[in-house]
């Protein structure tokens, strides 16, 4: 017999593959949900210093349902470019429970959304008083013929490059603060 996990996956179907990014913050846990986490200026802040544009779509502090459209400001790769499209965009939806103090996302993007997945969390732990730790995780998987893992490779790497953008942009924004 075949397990439910195992036989909801075609045999075409690829592997995800898994990016777990580690992060130092200069702020508390407490400091990060509220300051960071909760906070449009923060994003507004966050996307401008990517270079990205930034829509708020929906935020429901109550539920903890955050919906946001992202559209990124980096060249794409020709032969991605004519996968994604001329005006390539991501809607990132997610829940934080504020009971664990957990994030649950998925990234679903503007072309071919049924073939490519990202999902992922983010916990963050203490360090000090003054510091804590984020860890993200994201599973990433692309089922396009001949490029499901171009596509892949380069959504890691440039989720990577974003996060560590991300953090520098965390503790820039935070200084203001101190």
């Amino acid at each position: 017999t075949t397990s439910p996990s195992s036989s909801s996956r075609s045999q075409n179907s690829p592997m995800p593959k898994s990016l777990a990014i580690r992060q130092l913050l200069d702020c508390s846990e407490r400091e990060f949900w509220d300051r960071i986490f909760r906070s449009e200026d923060f994003n507004r802040y966050l996307y401008e210093g990517l270079g990205f544009e930034y829509e708020l779509l929906e935020w429901n502090a109550e539920s903890g349902y955050r919906k946001a459209r992202v559209w990124p400001g980096h060249q794409i790769p020709k032969p991605l470019a004519k996968v994604f499209g001329e005006r390539f965009s991501y809607t990132e939806e997610g829940t934080y429970d504020p009971v664990v103090e957990h994030y649950q996302f998925r990234v679903i993007p503007s072309a071919l959304p049924e073939r490519i997945r990202a999902v992922g969390s983010v916990v963050v732990e203490g360090v000090s008083d003054s510091q804590c730790e984020r860890k993200v995780s994201v599973e990433i998987s692309a089922d396009v013929l001949g490029l499901g893992r171009v596509i892949e490779s380069y959504l890691v790497n440039t989720t990577r490059e974003q996060y560590a953008k991300n953090a520098a942009l965390v503790n820039e924004y935070l200084a203001g603060f101190r």
